[in-house]
């Protein structure tokens, strides 16, 4: 017999049972920490339900990179180190790939239960803190994203760990006077923003100039502040450039070829070329015949959603980085011809950062089957079919049910009319601009501002260098637009800082801003 099919008296008879146990362990919690710790633990149980049903975890062309780097020898700094060192850890000591991904839902978990208790500080229901985490976790674009082997995934975590401590110490602006708060916020809220500057430093290699442009924002926001912001945007960055070009060379990490991070530049001289062939010098179209055919560049050029078009095997790389310089002048040149062209091709490859209905097919969206040649790597890389752990590259669900329930649901939301909502990064960028905007209308606290300013940082990250409009680039705002959806319903509201106190006649504050913050 069910507990559905009990008769009502022994059904309540057993939840009443079941009260009196966990109620007792329930109370021994502190107050504070309940919701917390009960965000963390409703998240990781979700985030489970996704890992069983693709266990070991889900996987892309880069995962396969990742791994035919750190079990061949081939450790070169195109990719993470930081994450690479963590694949290699987990395939030497377990074999699989499952631990690595399961510790990504733990600290993804912790962090939305830090997040959970800074938005109580802003008057928020349980009930709709709950509601945004929980949507945040189930939908696909994010509860699924936890899970990939990707260094996409510590990138967003660290972004997820920086708003959360900027909710905290914005929070804690907010209960002063504008302008008079020196030191606001515990020390430990400044330690988990610089700890998520630093992961997202580490995550990826042009993760400092997304932390740059956050530490710009944030102090537009909290001027008064900027000693202590200096501090924690600085120092991860600082390290960052210690650790890349100290640390990893005398571990014996290989540089990538000088021209691995130019790929968007040369894009963009193609996409010049294929628009207007006759503004090229002789000795512009000499160099770009060294490294791939003219015909290559122009019909490249017409693809300007992504540089593979032009990277393929008809552009030679090797060339290209002999002639790097070369082609750097090139791209100057065309900047001073026809830069409308160029900002036109940098738009275009950035379009999931600004765009909500961008017109170009969506790409960069791993798909949740397996492929069995490393969706194209093992191609480059037969041996990788001989390693011992290729047979562990694939996904292995824990539950055939929820395996097969996890792919239903992860594919529906790839449905054309459905997908520039849920993996449109720009639509909840946009969304979380405008909570922001509503928030301070209601509160008249330009402190406000400061929540938004990690989605802001992202999104001009991918508008100032990109190589293709991939989800994964605007990953950290989906998280963010979403987990912000709950400050809507905000109870804050502005109030005379001399009727909170009673300790001022009202006209002594008269012309000045003596606003502080209370519940309704």
């Amino acid at each position: 017999m069910t507990q559905a099919e009990m008769p009502p008296t022994r059904r309540q008879g057993l939840q009443a049972a079941v009260s009196a146990r966990v109620r007792p362990l329930v109370e021994r919690i502190p107050a504070r920490l309940r919701l917390p710790l009960g965000i963390a633990a409703m998240s990781e149980l979700v985030f489970l339900v996704w890992w069983a049903a693709f266990y070991p975890g889900l996987m892309s062309y880069d995962s396969f990179d990742y791994t035919w780097e750190v079990t061949t020898g081939h450790w070169v700094d195109d990719h993470s180190i930081a994450y690479d060192g963590a694949v290699w850890l987990t395939l030497n000591v377990t074999g699989d790939y499952a631990v690595l991904t399961l510790l990504q839902t733990i600290a993804m978990a912790a962090v939305l239960g830090y997040l959970a208790a800074g938005m109580r500080k802003f008057a928020i229901r349980n009930g709709w803190i709950i509601t945004g985490v929980l949507l945040c976790v189930v939908l696909p674009p994010t509860g699924s994203f936890v899970i990939f082997v990707w260094k996409d995934v510590p990138f967003v975590i660290g972004a997820v760990l920086g708003f959360a401590a900027i909710v905290h110490l914005t929070s804690s602006t907010l209960r002063v006077r504008p302008r008079r708060s020196r030191v606001v916020g515990l020390r430990r809220d400044w330690l988990l923003l610089a700890s998520g500057m630093m992961l997202v430093c580490l995550a990826r290699n042009n993760g400092f100039l997304a932390v740059f442009l956050i530490g710009v924002l944030l102090l537009a926001a909290l001027p008064w502040l900027w000693k202590r912001i200096a501090a924690v945007i600085l120092i991860p960055i600082v390290l960052f450039f210690a650790i890349d070009s100290g640390l990893y060379p005398a571990l014996g990490v290989t540089k990538p070829a000088d021209n691995a991070a130019y790929t968007f530049v040369y894009s963009d001289i193609a996409a010049a070329y294929n628009k207007a062939p006759s503004t090229f010098t002789k000795s512009d179209l000499k160099v770009m015949a060294e490294v791939s055919p003219l015909s290559h560049w122009s019909s490249a050029g017409g693809y300007c959603v992504s540089t593979d078009k032009l990277t393929t095997s008809a552009f030679h790389t090797s060339i290209a980085a002999k002639h790097n310089s070369q082609l750097l002048h090139v791209f100057a040149e065309v900047m001073k011809r026809t830069p409308n062209y160029v900002f036109d091709s940098s738009l275009c490859r950035a379009h999931n950062a600004w765009a909500i209905f961008p017109g170009y097919d969506p790409i960069g969206i791993a798909a949740v089957a397996s492929s069995p040649n490393g969706y194209g790597l093992l191609n480059w890389h037969p041996e990788m079919y001989h390693s011992k752990f290729y047979p562990d590259m694939k996904v292995r669900p824990l539950s055939s049910t929820l395996h097969v329930l996890g792919s239903f649901w992860y594919n529906s939301s790839l449905t054309s009319q459905l997908i520039w909502i849920f993996w449109g990064g720009a639509v909840w960028c946009y969304i979380a601009y405008g909570v922001v905007v509503s928030l301070i209308r209601k509160t008249r606290r330009r402190e406000i501002l400061a929540l938004a300013v990690v989605t802001a940082g992202m999104q001009l990250n991918v508008l100032a260098a990109t190589p293709s409009a991939l989800y994964r680039y605007m990953a950290a705002p989906t998280f963010l637009g979403i987990l912000l959806l709950p400050f809507i319903f905000s109870q804050l509201k502005r109030q005379p800082a001399e009727a909170a106190s009673g300790s001022e006649p009202a006209k002594a504050s008269e012309g000045k801003d003596t606003t502080t913050l209370e519940m309704v």
